[in-house]
């Protein structure tokens, strides 16, 4: 299992013209955040939920969180800009995670943000968990939908086998 970290900033690093992870401002229920921000912790969190799917495991152990705008990892989040000054990242150490990460990203690279909040706030767990106003009770059990996310990322198996 890789490191969240080094999956963002290999993700972050694939953005080659950097028109993917922009620092535009936006607002998303009331609060303003960068769009490249947003987008990659929906990137972390379809990713770990197709992974799961397909592997039956997770693609990274850290825990990620239920707010309103959608799914996030705490430490990803809050270092967004720092994790995005890093590049050229070779800090994936498994090939075939790497392998995972390059063709997932070439299937989210070009969906719209709202496309991607819609996928996000479509798993279980974070319908169960976004009203929620502690971070404790917005802590997501994501080993409990295995089988959930099994059918829910249907397509994206198929998209991801049949390259």
């Amino acid at each position: 299992m890789e490191k969240v970290e080094n999956i963002s900033k290999y993700i972050l690093s694939l953005d080659k013209n950097g028109d993917v992870f922009t620092n535009d401002l936006i607002t998303l229920n009331g609060r303003n955040c960068y769009k490249g921000n947003v987008r990659l912790n929906k990137y972390l969190h379809i990713m770990q939920m197709v992974y799961i799917a397909m592997n039956d495991e997770k693609l990274f152990s850290e825990d990620m969180y239920a707010y309103d705008n959608g799914v996030v990892v705490n430490s990803v989040m809050n270092n967004y800009n720092h994790l995005k000054s890093l590049k050229n990242c070779e800090c994936i150490s498994d090939i075939n995670v790497k392998k995972y990460l390059d063709k997932m990203f070439e299937i989210l690279k070009y969906a719209s943000l709202n496309d991607l909040i819609e996928i996000s706030h479509q798993d279980e767990e974070w319908i169960k968990k976004h009203n929620y106003y502690h971070k404790k009770d917005q802590l997501m059990d994501i080993d409990s939908q295995k089988e959930n996310y099994k059918i829910m990322c249907a397509d994206f198996i198929d998209l991801y086998n049949n390259d």
